[in-house]
């Protein structure tokens, strides 16, 4: 089984040590058009170049297969690939049964939370996330399998600035504010985890900044037709 998966990125891969790595998950997570998915589809068709197998996960009808023949060059990379539309909480987990049973290289998750955020709430919520979470960090472990799952952020709400005589005066909302959903759970049991952001939509500019662990300095990329690559 391969050791590691590209992203299509030369310095995407430095920066995570090598690339996706099996045995292990990596948490990909950032706003909305951030390139989480378009990151998905580029190792699902790398793992198909070196015909490896895929299982792809999906929660939020992200999936497209016409990008990733794009992204391959061929049609026969989604022979490569098992895909499985959960629409419950109970279809995400149930889907996992699959690792055993096909034995992918590669596992997606996209997303990891958005069906526990409707159907949990409160402590439950984390508690049924880190249990998912403890079943899959055993899996990717046992089975040697590279699994990613990739996470939403939000942003606090904006802080008031008020005068001295306690009148409103301006909102401020701080950058570091945007914060990865559940993280707090979601950190527990992943052992990677990178966040991906916006730099300039209209110039395809953004970068990967490694969460955990930390000390590197954020890696830019670009979003091409070809999928994730390096920016020139």
């Amino acid at each position: 089984m391969m050791a590691s998966i590209s992203t299509g990125s030369k310095g995407i891969d430095a920066l995570l040590g090598g690339g996706i790595h099996t045995g292990m998950i990596t948490d990909i997570y950032g706003e909305s058009g951030s390139g989480k998915s378009q990151l998905c589809f580029t190792l699902c068709a790398n793992c198909a170049k070196d015909a490896a197998s895929s299982l792809f996960i999906d929660t939020a009808g992200t999936f497209r297969p016409e990008r990733i023949r794009e992204i391959s060059g061929s049609q026969l990379a989604l022979e490569k690939i098992t895909y499985v539309r959960a629409l419950t909480t109970i279809d995400q987990m149930n889907a996992t049964k699959k690792i055993l049973e096909e034995r992918p290289t590669l596992v997606i998750v996209d997303s990891l939370t958005s069906l526990f955020s409707t159907e949990y709430s409160g402590p439950e919520r984390h508690r049924a996330l880190m249990k998912y979470l403890h079943e899959l960090a055993l899996l990717a472990i046992n089975s040697g399998c590279a699994i990613v799952v990739t996470n939403m952020v939000r942003t606090a709400p904006p802080i008031t600035l008020v005068d001295q005589a306690g009148r409103n005066v301006a909102q401020a909302v701080i950058p570091w504010q945007q914060r990865e959903y559940l993280g707090s759970s979601v950190s527990i049991y992943s052992h990677m985890r990178m966040k991906l952001e916006i730099v300039d939509v209209a110039n395809s500019s953004f970068q990967a900044v490694l969460v955990q662990p930390t000390g590197r300095v954020p890696v830019p990329f670009a979003i091409t037709a070809l999928g994730i690559s390096d920016r020139k």
